[in-house]
């Protein structure tokens, strides 16, 4: 298994995948709870005095956001 580092985009696809093949709500509505946890897991639970690291770390967020998303809708279309 392939570890990657916390905050990168590949950590969030990870989790959101993780999360997402763990639910059976609704596509749209699973990746956007997942999402907002990750968002507040990001914002008060990571410690981290550099506020630039927590910036990059949402920036990765919503990559990763919008490459799970938009494979789980077009698997959800077929």
């Amino acid at each position: 298994m392939l570890s990657v580092l916390f905050g990168t985009v590949e950590y969030y696809e990870r989790e959101l995948a993780y999360y997402l093949s763990d639910t059976n709500s609704a596509m749209g509505d699973a990746v956007m709870k997942i999402f907002f946890m990750l968002e507040a897991e990001l914002f008060n639970v990571f410690l981290c005095t550099h506020e630039g690291a927590r910036v990059q770390c949402m920036h990765n967020l919503l990559k990763a956001f919008g490459k799970v998303s938009d494979k789980a809708f077009a698997t959800a279309e077929q």
